[in-house]
């Protein structure tokens, strides 16, 4: 018998160029993550180290600890801030998701002048904080127009960002009025992808309208619901803008959102509670995420 060499298994061959094509990648990604590391991660761990020390950036930081944390704790104001933030969310986030769920429902039928609709819910979005801020104020003002509107009612108006039971209220609504028009286009984009095969079956079973809305059309928009939600809370969280245009943070602080206190905090030099007030509203915003997504998890 003749024995027959084995023969070694060759090894793969370096691509020619691979480490050239990788120097070229690295050098194009370089400036991106020089400047991300630069205006992002740095600034992060400089506030981070500056939430637990009295300074104001003239002098050198003071180390105190957790006694920033604790202050806030104590600060009427920042609680007062936090109830704002709260109510803001809560209002904001039921309503407009709502608004922007039912103008969606309503463009996914077959109407007249339908790209028209279309165009003139998602304007606002398109308008900064600040513009949408400005034009509220001067349709909210005592002589403005919503009030004009009201006396033709026969109804009496009243100065609705300078009165503190109304303040958050009237800003509420101009948030809601600029953001609803985004989460129309993302519901109607989703809406479009539901199979009509799934409601000809839910007809077949006797539903009607509102049965196969709530058998075909709620579940198929979970995964675009958690997304609206997760975006909307995260942004209601931080409003600042339309605060600092309409209303000043007031009247008697009112409208002080928790973004809006700890910009008076960098404001006023003290960097310590300043980036104190920061890092809880990143802690909360990271809860809040992970609740979200849990939830999501567990209906779908």
């Amino acid at each position: 018998m003749t024995s027959v060499p084995l023969r070694r298994p060759r090894r793969p061959r370096a691509r020619r160029g691979s480490g050239r094509t990788d120097k070229v990648g690295y050098a194009l990604v370089a400036p991106a993550m020089v400047l991300t590391t630069v205006f992002f991660f740095v600034p992060m761990v400089l506030s981070l180290y500056w939430s637990f020390n009295d300074y104001n950036g003239l002098q050198p930081p003071q180390w105190v600890g957790a006694a920033n944390y604790t202050d806030l704790a104590r600060d009427p104001s920042f609680r007062h801030a936090v109830k704002n933030t709260v109510v803001f969310t809560l209002v904001t986030m039921i309503i407009g998701p709502a608004l922007g769920l039912g103008s969606a429902l309503l463009l996914n039928r077959n109407i007249p002048v339908r790209g028209f609709f279309r165009s003139v819910f998602f304007l606002p979005v398109t308008l900064s904080l600040v513009v949408v801020g400005t034009l509220w104020k001067t349709v909210l003002a005592e002589n403005g127009l919503f009030n004009h509107g009201l006396a033709l009612l026969g109804i009496s108006g009243r100065a609705w960002l300078d009165d503190p039971s109304t303040s958050l209220a009237a800003v509420s609504l101009a948030s809601i009025w600029q953001g609803f028009g985004f989460e129309t286009v993302i519901f109607l984009a989703a809406l479009q992808t539901i199979s009509q095969d799934l409601y000809e079956a839910a007809r077949m079973d006797g539903a009607g309208r509102f049965q196969s809305f709530l058998a075909v059309t709620l579940p198929s928009l979970r995964p675009t619901m958690f997304f609206v939600y997760v975006v909307g809370v995260i942004g209601a969280f931080q409003a600042f803008d339309q605060m600092y245009v309409m209303t000043s943070g007031g009247p008697l602080e009112s409208t002080t959102t928790v973004v809006f206190y700890l910009v008076q905090r960098f404001q006023a030099f003290d960097l310590g509670h300043a980036s104190a007030a920061a890092y809880l509203l990143v802690v909360v915003l990271a809860v809040v995420s992970a609740v979200q997504l849990r939830l999501s998890k567990r209906l779908s």
